[in-house]
């Protein structure tokens, strides 16, 4: 009996002392440490972790990273890649989440870019066809040389971005792309049932993108009648008019627009002014221009205001009128305007 009570007590200890051991262990650095990088796009974030080995005079491609065989894309653990939205790798969707990003290099250039459904794995796990959430093919690029391994968002457009691997010199560049609109639309209608919903700006800012990019616009045209009875003023009336114009009600949405002139302030009059410019529509944009003039004398740009309609007096044809309007710009403009204006003027006449 105290023979086995000895044997149990020893071996108590034993797993004591093995458990005290692996408790021991710290934190060191390692040879190739770990980095991360997002880069927004919209509302959309791409994150990628990995470990960041160096060359050390190694041949790398077809060397430490044998052609045809799966790579960890990087050291250590597996590399992983994020999307908080569903997106496309090359033209292929992929669903938001996070997943292990593993790479298949061959001598031709080609490189297969795999996506793996499990991201928590050690790197030299590599994972089988049917952990694939998605496989790509893309081509390297020889670069300028690099020391330490590195991802880097190389070229962002409105819609699609493109992530690169940088390595010795190599790049493995691939292209991802969100739906940005769709995205946009979505999270309007969830933050205007929060926060947002209550003043007029959420309401009438959601419409004013939906305006700008041509999309949405049955729902839009709702979103702006709310923001008008919350608090009807030049901006929302100016939104609801490029709404409808959008929908080809142009001459609705130039009344719309005569019911906003006198809410506007000088500015906004100022920059509508050449918005019509920009259309065209010259002489309604002298109506603008001048209105803002006669309503404004005192205002401390009211200078700019004179040299806007001078501008569009010399647009329409008019020097005459053009001339008079900047030679009272001048009267008004501060000192270091006056080059500019003089040589407005001495270009007319």
């Amino acid at each position: 009996m105290k023979k086995l009570q000895s044997k149990i007590g020893l071996l108590l200890v034993t797993l004591v002392f093995t458990a005290v051991s692996f408790a021991q262990n710290v934190t060191l650095p390692r040879v190739s440490q770990q980095a991360s990088i997002t880069q927004r796009l919209g509302l959309s974030d791409v994150t990628i972790n990995y470990h960041s080995p160096s060359v050390q005079g190694r041949q790398v491609f077809g060397g430490i990273v044998p052609y045809g065989q799966i790579w960890r894309a990087g050291a250590n653990e597996n590399t992983t890649i994020q999307f908080t939205h569903d997106a496309t790798i090359e033209g292929k969707k992929i669903a938001a989440g996070t997943y292990g990003l593993y790479m298949l290099p061959d001598s031709d250039g080609d490189v297969k870019l795999l996506f793996s459904k499990f991201s928590k794995s050690w790197g030299s796990n590599p994972p089988d066809e049917k952990d694939l959430a998605l496989m790509v093919t893309v081509k390297s690029k020889t670069i300028p040389f690099q020391e330490w391994l590195s991802y880097n968002f190389i070229d962002r457009g409105s819609k699609s971005l493109t992530a690169a691997l940088q390595w010795e010199k190599t790049q493995i560049p691939f292209t991802i792309e969100f739906d940005v609109k769709t995205i946009m639309v979505d999270n309007f209608r969830q933050e205007l049932k929060g926060v947002a919903g209550f003043g007029w700006r959420g309401h009438m800012q959601a419409a004013s993108y939906c305006a700008q990019n041509n999309i949405n616009l049955e729902e839009a045209m709702v979103w702006i009648e709310k923001s008008i009875a919350n608090s009807k003023g030049f901006s929302n009336l100016a939104v609801k008019a490029q709404l409808l114009a959008n929908k080809g009600q142009l001459e609705e949405a130039e009344k719309i627009m005569d019911e906003a002139i006198p809410t506007g302030s000088p500015n906004q009059l100022n920059n509508y002014g050449y918005q019509l410019l920009g259309l065209g529509k010259t002489k309604k944009a002298i109506e603008v221009f001048t209105l803002n003039v006669e309503r404004n004398e005192n205002h401390p740009f009211i200078w700019g205001f004179l040299d806007s309609l001078g501008e569009a007096h010399l647009k329409d044809g008019n020097k005459k009128l053009a001339l008079k309007y900047y030679k009272m710009a001048k009267t008004k403009a501060p000192q270091n305007q006056h080059a500019y204006l003089d040589g407005v003027i001495a270009g007319i006449k």
